[in-house]
């Protein structure tokens, strides 16, 4: 009996539940129904809102979409000009500095097979002496730029390209003939173009070129004199020494208190004096 009752009494409070929702959902609609228009003017409204937003946004992300592919394209072609200019230069220097030994050095030489760095190191270890006259050099110049391969470079290449410099350096002191620089400025292709600044660049490239032979050229002649230096201060000791050994054969055997290099550092200090 007591379960029925709370059956019973479940069932009363649910149905008591739904006329009441029932009864919400009515009022609901009913206020709707008297305020339709408020309701579509609204709803109108925020479609209009949403609208104009998503119009506004996706005309947004066009313009900036296309202000940065412009940014990148004027980028790109900047670039593009930056490397031209800077090809043009290279061009003019490496012109410049090509005449310039070919003209110490004569004509390029024919370029011989790829060798093996032991080869290319024996070659450059015999260094070029201040005794040498314009002949001697411009033959170890020659061997040394057959030594050359631009298509692969070998790591000894640095110093392959700075020895042709040097030596280039030392026959231009000795000889009598003065390099003209116009011989290093002969790329139509760059002298006649119709862009002015790339013409600009070309020359600046030769101007640069001549200023890189002359540092070149200064740099020789400093070795130069730091070499001489050297030998005569190796001479020097040499002499200092052989008249020590000289003396130190002269004198008479050696006391009791004095050695034989006792009696050869007292000799060499009298004659340092």
């Amino acid at each position: 009996m007591t379960n029925a009752k709370n059956a019973s009494n479940e069932d009363t409070a649910v149905g008591c539940l739904g006329l009441i929702l029932l009864g919400v959902v009515g009022l609901v609609i009913n206020f709707v129904v008297e305020h339709w228009e408020f309701f579509l003017g609204a709803g109108l409204g925020i479609a209009a809102i949403v609208v104009v937003v998503l119009v506004a946004r996706a005309t947004i992300r066009g313009t900036v979409g296309k202000k940065r592919a412009a940014e990148a394209s004027a980028e790109q072609a900047r670039r593009a000009r930056v490397a031209t200019l800077e090809k043009a230069r290279h061009a003019g220097e490496s012109d410049m500095r090509a005449a310039w030994l070919e003209w110490q050095l004569g004509s390029p030489p024919a370029q011989q097979a790829p060798r093996l760095l032991a080869a290319v190191s024996e070659r450059l270890a015999v260094l070029p002496k201040a005794s040498w006259n314009v002949a001697q050099l411009r033959m170890h110049g020659r061997a040394v730029w057959g030594l050359r391969n631009t298509s692969d470079p070998s790591p000894l290449q640095r110093e392959v390209e700075a020895r042709l410099d040097r030596v280039a350096a030392m026959i231009s002191d000795l000889g009598d003939g003065e390099f003209d620089t116009g011989r290093g400025q002969t790329d139509d292709q760059y002298l006649y173009h119709p862009d002015r600044e790339i013409r600009a660049a070309y020359l600046e490239g030769g101007a640069k070129g001549i200023e890189t032979i002359m540092g070149t050229i200064t740099a020789a002649r400093t070795q130069a004199r730091e070499d001489a230096a050297a030998k005569a201060a190796a001479d020097a000791l040499a002499r200092q020494r052989n008249a020590a050994l000289k003396a130190l054969r002269e004198t008479q055997q050696p006391t009791e208190t004095r050695d034989a290099h006792t009696a050869w550092e007292a000799e060499a200090q009298q004659i340092d004096e």
